[in-house]
């Protein structure tokens, strides 16, 4: 008997080490892709969305590799548990070699010093800029080698200058770490609430889910025709870039043109985008919340051209003249915020129980709620703690971060568990609600500090890890993978992918120069906030005059979006979801408002006249699209990686 225990313990080891080494494997070339594929080829963003179009490649890569283990011997396949802690590693690979932090946590410790000469940064931010937090000394002249050489390739015979660099990143990952601690902990306290008694539909994890099961997906003709279509689209597409002979077929068509008569030519970015991979996820989701996210799209376009007409200024170029459609949508997240925590406070007040020892846990979390809450306590002070070591006043730091974790964060959460949002982007930085009304509360300390913080975590919210930490939590419970090791595996595939990615992103710039690699990451993100504060370094933000219909339409926003919360609880029914109407500002729906358009159209009729039975028929077939366009994606890409060539126009910009 004790013969066949250890028999039994030691297949489950090489079991287990055989995972992690796939794991690692395929994290790694994940990370290298995306880098290589977003900075290198610069063609297509494979790593930026919630759900990479590369994993999905990179999954069927590894479905079609088990196949083949399979029939070589059953026992060699690995389980769908198995891939999917495979499947959770490389999510985080992608995310984080992403904009979900290492395209931001490095080029943002250099931009302020390469680009300082000309626009007086080294007066007006130096003074203020704490020398551990960036590989370059402030006090020294600027640029140094080491920036230099970042930004311009390194000169021969000399090596990267790797101590520097760990110095400064590893004192950014404190932060970082508290930050992503503390998501952790937020989803853990939210999980049960939004997977088992609300029964979101996380659509984003439902195409994985469907391609690890055990059962034979792949065999089912509506998948394979809903693949067929974006794939026949998107090489036709590139074949048309490559060679212009060659016909296209246009998902792109331009809105704004229409708009030549003043005042309306000065309306925001306006167009029409066609993904099938989006229309496959918002197949998925509630119609109501599908209607609700293009109707208030078109009628913010349409209160915007209004606006125009009145004399508005409806821009977002700058936070001093940040127009009201922008403010109506920041009042609505701290509403949809408000709602989804008062939708939860019965079981927020079991937690409360829970951690105060007046009830007993039910079921298991990854963290006991007792961990999770005082995690997210102890997390909350590091992080104060810390941006006042960099340079925030505690009271900046608190509301800042309360409102980056509990409102943009929980916004951001909602919108993939519910809405399928691929992009998870916002219209409002912190900054912006504290200085709502006047620039000169924030000291130039403060300045310099949130414009370090901003590039680095507050104004792209793209691969934001809660939407990660819940996707691969409700992943775990559908495919019976023990919540221990789903543990591990963030933890482990975390702390892998940043040091993959760190490691390779550091090498590429000094290695072909960030000034030939993607301009967005290393020549406009890492500054945009040190050119915006700039003007108000000097104090002179008390004297600059600023709208005074901004906290009039941020208080409106919130005041809607609660009548919107508390209409949907009394009416059955009621058409108008909220948030909708707080997402309708952002870049997410901007782009995708006519694809959620499309799969409204297609979906109403659908359940009216085929009803449940004839939605299940068809969802394979808008899974099918989402794999189509996402594995066309990466194909294309690893293309032009290596070929140089001319990829198509991928409708999520």
């Amino acid at each position: 008997m004790r013969v066949s225990e250890s028999v039994h313990s030691e297949r489950a080891l090489v079991r287990v080490g055989r995972t992690l080494f796939a794991g690692t494997l395929f994290t790694a070339l994940t990370s290298v892709i995306v880098a290589s594929a977003e900075l290198i080829a610069q063609t297509i963003q494979i790593g930026m969305m919630q759900l990479p179009p590369v994993v999905i490649a990179l999954l069927f890569v590894l479905i079609l590799v088990n196949r083949g283990l399979g029939r070589v011997r059953q026992q060699r396949a690995f389980t769908p548990a198995e891939m999917a802690v495979i499947f959770v590693m490389m999510l985080f690979g992608a995310m984080l070699a992403s904009r979900g932090l290492i395209e931001r946590l490095l080029p943002t410790q250099v931009g302020v010093s390469y680009f300082a000469e000309g626009n007086r940064w080294e007066s007006l931010y130096f003074p203020h800029t704490r020398p551990e937090v960036v590989p370059w000394d402030p006090d020294t002249p600027q640029p140094e080698p080491l920036v230099k050489s970042f930004y311009q390739r390194l000169p021969y015979g000399q090596s990267i200058p790797w101590a520097p660099w760990l110095a400064s990143t590893g004192r950014w990952l404190v932060l970082i770490g508290a930050v992503f601690f503390a998501f952790l902990c937020i989803s853990v306290l939210l999980r049960k609430q939004w997977v088992e008694n609300e029964r979101l539909a996380f659509p984003l994890v439902q195409l994985p889910m469907e391609l690890m099961r055990e059962g034979d997906f792949f065999r089912n003709r509506a998948f394979w025709f809903g693949t067929l279509l974006p794939l026949l689209v998107f090489t036709l597409n590139g074949l048309h870039r490559n060679i212009p002979t060659m016909p296209e077929i246009p998902l792109n068509l331009p809105l704004k043109p229409f708009f030549v008569n003043p005042p309306y030519d000065q309306v925001t970015f306006f167009s029409i985008y066609l993904s099938f991979a989006a229309v496959g996820f918002f197949f998925l989701i509630p119609t109501e919340l599908l209607f609700s996210f293009w109707f208030f799209y078109l009628l913010s376009k349409a209160l915007e051209i209004m606006g125009l007409g009145l004399g508005f200024d409806t821009s977002a170029k700058h936070a001093a003249t940040a127009g009201f459609v922008k403010w109506l949508c920041s009042g609505a997240f701290f509403g949809v915020a408000f709602s989804i925590l008062y939708s939860a406070r019965h079981h927020l007040r079991y937690i409360g129980q829970v951690v105060m020892g007046n009830a007993p846990p039910q079921g298991s979390e990854l963290l006991s709620y007792r961990v999770a809450f005082w995690g997210l306590i102890a997390s909350f002070v590091v992080i104060v703690a810390w941006s006042a070591w960099m340079g925030l006043d505690w009271w900046v730091a608190g509301i800042v971060f309360t409102i980056y974790l509990l409102v943009q964060g929980l916004v951001m959460a909602r919108c993939t568990a519910e809405g399928g949002l691929l992009i998870t982007e916002g219209c409002f930085t912190p900054m912006d609600v504290i200085t709502m009304e006047k620039y000169s509360l924030l000291s130039p300390r403060n300045l310099t500090a949130m414009a370090f913080l901003d590039a680095m975590l507050f104004r792209d919210l793209r691969g934001i890890p809660i939407t990660g930490y819940l996707d691969a939590q409700k992943l775990s419970g559908e495919l019976h993978l023990h919540r221990r090791t789903l543990l591990l595996t963030l933890v482990g595939g975390i702390l892998l992918a940043i040091g993959v990615a760190f490691v390779f992103q550091l090498w590429l710039p000094y290695e072909y120069g960030a000034l030939n690699l993607y301009g967005y990451v290393y020549q406009r993100q890492p500054i945009q906030f040190f050119q915006e504060n700039a003007p108000f370094m000097g104090g002179g933000g008390a004297e600059t005059p600023v709208p005074a219909f901004r906290p009039l339409f941020f208080g409106l926003g919130l005041v809607v979006t609660l009548l919107l919360a508390w209409a949907r609880a009394v009416w059955v029914g009621f058409p108008f979801h909220p948030l909708g109407f707080a997402m309708s500002a952002t870049w997410g729906v901007v782009i995708l408002w006519f694809s959620m358009l499309v799969a409204w159209l297609i979906k109403v009729p659908l359940l009216r006249y085929g009803g449940m039975a004839l939605y299940r028929r068809a969802r394979p077939f808008f899974l099918g699209m989402i794999f189509g366009e996402f594995f066309s994606a990466a194909v294309w890409a690893l293309l032009a990686l290596l070929f140089q060539v001319e990829t198509p126009n991928y409708p999520w910009p």
